[in-house]
């Protein structure tokens, strides 16, 4: 069984700093990545546009994808409304 792979695009929705959403969003990740199902999740900035942010996730199963939404950390992550989602693509590794 593969994998599910995760990639979300975010941005800043609001007037807090870069610097802010910037805290809040390594916070989630130092407590995400603890999560038994989670494999991997890193949070990226756009280069060109700072108010733009990519989390990069890999999960062992979708299972484990939605425990991560039940957790506190992640719960009190979204009751801040920091950023919007833009975009989420659930994916597989293709093996060539």
């Amino acid at each position: 069984m593969s994998t599910l792979w995760v990639s979300a695009g975010l941005k800043n929705c609001s007037n807090n700093t870069h610097e802010e959403v910037r805290g809040a969003l390594e916070t989630l990740q130092s407590k995400t990545v603890t999560e038994s199902g989670c494999i991997r999740f890193d949070v990226l900035q756009n280069k060109a546009n700072p108010h733009l942010f990519t989390l990069w996730e890999e999960w062992v199963n979708e299972d484990a994808l939605t425990a991560h939404f039940k957790h506190k950390h992640t719960l009190d992550y979204l009751a801040m409304e920091l950023t919007e989602v833009v975009y989420i693509e659930k994916l597989s590794r293709i093996n060539l």
